[in-house]
């Protein structure tokens, strides 16, 4: 697009989220609701790559701690290595936003060529793609189409899917899901919230990391994989060297990197207070994402955080590429779709 500006696309679809996430949860409820019935009493591998492992982890907590199921999530890449011969009573739920990156068709096909029956979820952003073909059910994520190469409406609407998807199992298996549905619905405005509540901050923020060539982000819980992805965001934009950890893992040996203004950013922070204290107890610079913070997010459903700590993370990541002088839509060495 001639005289595109850098980051055009990340920071359009980044404010589109709320819209996007609205429509999967409004739209795919049908789709969430077969898929469920496809899942029931069974034991599920969730499985993605990049942005998508990460959802597929948060989709695992989910179906866990709001149905009761038993879930592994593996990336995709290692799936096919990974799976037993005997696949009996087991399902798949395969992420992937285009539908055709090739570990993800890999694993899947790999989980039919052990088993021709059980089935195959597929959530993804493109009706025709060859992970809709190939799965039992879809759950297409309303998303629109993305062209930054960063994920973030196609990471957002894939959380969306899964919650809509975990709540869905609880349902059917006569649990109490009132609350649920009544906190999924106020999703879209609490992200709206979350993405006007941290501009202001991203950009002041982003200074303070931009030179900075190592940092880290923490998260527990059903953050954990929320820390996996805002790394991942950064790394991918801005060319710093971001890595995800649950937060008390941190202190098991990587807390060792910590030096005098590394910065250690943590998600939804009240709840790692010692990690913050021992962190800055070493000079580690930390930024703190939740109540009180940094980054002060409207409260929601504890396992539906992660569709908002990851938003300041997102902006964050827009702001830092841009004052380092990159383009975040266009990072020079990726491509939207892994093919080979």
């Amino acid at each position: 697009m001639e005289g595109k500006r850098p980051g055009q696309y990340m920071i359009s679809e980044i404010l589109e989220q709320p819209g996007a996430i609205r429509r999967t949860l409004d739209e795919a409820k049908s789709e969430a609701m077969e898929a469920a019935l496809h899942l029931k009493g069974r034991f599920v591998y969730t499985t993605g790559s990049g942005s998508s492992y990460h959802a597929s982890l948060v989709l695992g907590r989910t179906l866990m701690k709001v149905s009761g199921s038993r879930v592994i999530s593996i990336q995709a890449s290692e799936l096919p290595d990974w799976l037993p011969n005997d696949l009996e009573g087991s399902a798949l739920v395969a992420f992937s936003q285009s539908g055709e990156s090739k570990d993800v068709l890999t694993a899947v096909r790999r989980f039919r060529e052990l088993n021709p029956v059980e089935p195959i979820i597929g959530i993804t952003n493109t009706p025709a793609s060859t992970l809709a073909k190939l799965s039992d059910q879809v759950i297409l994520t309303r998303a629109g189409e993305e062209r930054a190469i960063a994920a973030t409406k196609s990471y957002t609407t894939q959380l969306a899917a899964s919650f809509l998807l975990s709540v869905s199992l609880a349902s059917i298996q006569g649990r109490e899901v009132d609350r649920l549905v009544t906190e999924l619905e106020l999703l879209p405005e609490k992200v709206n919230r979350s993405i006007d509540a941290s501009r202001s901050p991203a950009h002041d923020l982003a200074p303070k990391i931009a030179g900075k060539p190592v940092g880290f982000v923490l998260g527990r819980g059903p953050n954990y994989p929320t820390a996996l992805e805002a790394a991942l965001k950064l790394r991918e934009t801005s060319n710093l060297h971001y890595v995800g950890y649950a937060a008390r893992e941190f202190l098991h040996g990587p807390i060792q990197l910590v030096d005098r203004g590394t910065p250690v950013i943590f998600l939804n922070w009240r709840e790692v207070r010692e990690v913050v204290q021992k962190v800055s107890s070493f000079g580690g610079e930390p930024l703190l994402v939740g109540e009180d913070g940094d980054f002060s997010l409207p409260p929601t459903e504890y396992e539906f955080s992660p569709v908002l700590m990851v938003i300041p993370i997102q902006l964050l990541s827009y702001e830092v590429s841009i004052l380092r002088g990159l383009d975040p839509d266009r990072p020079e060495k990726l491509s939207k779709v892994v093919r080979e």
